[in-house]
């Protein structure tokens, strides 16, 4: 999917990042690989990835100050 041309904002790379890792996310929640599990629980899989993710990162940049 190519993206609009935008001027670039924080607010626009937000959007633009959350347009690419959704479509992401629905070809892995939706897709063939995992259909052992619901689409419910890989959701909440990737959610809980993604929260520990945010936790690393959180920590490192409290570590620099």
């Amino acid at each position: 999917m190519e993206l609009p041309s935008i001027e670039i904002s924080h607010a626009d790379r937000l959007f633009a990042c959350r347009q690419k890792v959704e479509e992401a996310v629905h070809r892995i929640i939706f897709g063939e690989e995992l259909v052992q599990f619901s689409s419910a629980e890989i959701a909440m899989a990737i959610a809980d990835v993604a929260d520990d993710y945010i936790l690393t990162v959180a920590k490192q940049q409290a570590a620099r100050h």
